[in-house]
This record gives C-alpha cells, structure tokens and sequence, in this order.
C-alpha cells in the first residue's frame, strides 16, 4: 500500500491531534491523498496556535481555506459521486457571458421597468446559468448525502450539518472588501465547532465502512479456510 510521499501512519502519539483526527489524517494518507491530509493537519495546526497581533483574520482565512478544500475532496476521496460533472460549468458560462452582451451595446439591464427586453441570445444563456447553478447545487448536496447517509436522502440532518459547516469554512475563506474588526471575527471556539462537525460526521462514514470491510474479509478468511479443510479431505 503506497502513502504518498513514502510516509508512515501517524501515532495517536501526535501532538494537537486526538484519536479521532489521528483516524482521519491515516485514512486520507491510506487513500493516497497526503495533499488532503497536510491540509487538514495545517488547519488543526493553526486553530492550535494563537495569532499574531494583526494577522488575526489572515490566520482565519487561511483555516477555512484549508477545511473547505478538504471538505470538498473528501467527498470523492471517501465517497462516490452521485451524478456526472456538469459541464461547462456554471463559472465557465458566466466567464463568457460578457463577450456574449458586448454584441448588445444598446441594451440596458437596469432599466427601470417590470420587464427588459433582452436578445434571444442572451436570454438563452442566462437561461442556462441559471440551470446549471440549480443543478450544480442540487449536484453538490447529493454528492453529500450519498457520502452520509445510507439513502441517498439530501433532507437528512447529517446533510444539512454537513453543508452548514461548509457554507461557515467557504464565508470565512475570502477577505472582504474591508478589514473587518476583531469583534466580528469568528472565535476560535466557534471554528472548532464546525471542524468537529466535519470530523464527527467523516469518522462515522470511515467507521462503518471499515467495520463492514474488516466483516468481509473475516467471512473470506472463513470460507477459505472451509475450503481448504475441503481439499485435504
């Protein structure tokens, strides 16, 4: 089995990390995925030390940048994907959707009636957008559910706790047009909260699915050992 990078699995020895975030650092490295696992690694590193003064919301930024990435390529990491890439994808559209206006000079957006007329053209590809963005939403929450629960079901509690820390890592990820006040930043307790959820949530899925392995491979190791009592009959 090949860790990345030639490394060994960590020990529940590690300092700043428990058992639990011990299971999920090996499980990403046992995935070939030591990129994923450094990256949540630094997040716990940093949430570990204090700031220095002024660098407060830089050291938040860079937290979130951290979970959110893992949070989003675990799903495939660990899980399956529901449903196929979407493509060109919502981002891509919106990149070519200025060339497509600028045919347009006369026409005026913001004009102040119910109703704008607006080229076949561009109607049509805002049309698009907003499909894809639904579906792309619809995509991602999927991929969650089919991740957490048995079912399928993108209702679940485990979902919504799911998607909820992910919205909190992915709003804290970018800085603003303004430096916000130490007051308005989220405190240390509050980011930890959502890394639990994260990890509480992961665990469980990982658990499962090494249980359920270890019971297969118990039940081959029974069959062959049927099967060779068999033979020297």
């Amino acid at each position: 089995m090949s860790f990345g990078k030639d490394r060994a699995l960590m020990s529940v020895d590690e300092p700043r990390m428990n058992d639990r975030q011990v299971r999920i650092y090996n499980a990403l490295l046992e995935r070939d995925r030591s990129d994923l696992a450094d990256m949540y690694r630094s997040a716990l590193d940093l949430l570990a030390t204090t700031a220095l003064a002024g660098n407060e919301r830089t050291r938040i930024s860079y937290i979130c940048h951290s979970m959110r990435e893992v949070m989003n390529r675990v799903l495939s990491v660990v899980g399956t994907s529901p449903n196929p890439t979407i493509k060109p994808s919502a981002a891509v559209q919106v990149q070519a959707l200025p060339d497509v206006v600028a045919q347009y000079p006369e026409l005026n957006l913001d004009a102040e009636s119910e109703s704008v007329p607006v080229p076949q053209a561009v109607a049509a590809m805002f049309d698009k957008l907003v499909k894809t963005a639904i579906q792309e939403k619809r995509r991602s929450r999927d991929h969650v559910a089919a991740l957490l629960t048995d079912d399928g079901n993108s209702d679940h509690a485990a979902v919504k706790r799911w998607v909820e820390a992910r919205g909190f890592f992915v709003e804290w990820t970018h800085l603003e047009g303004r430096q916000r006040h130490q007051s308005e930043l989220p405190g240390d307790g509050e980011i930890r909260e959502h890394i639990e959820v994260f990890e509480e949530l992961l665990d469980g899925v990982m658990t499962d699915f090494f249980a359920l392995r270890h019971s297969i491979d118990d039940l081959l190791n029974e069959i062959n050992a049927k099967v060779a009592e068999g033979g020297d009959e």
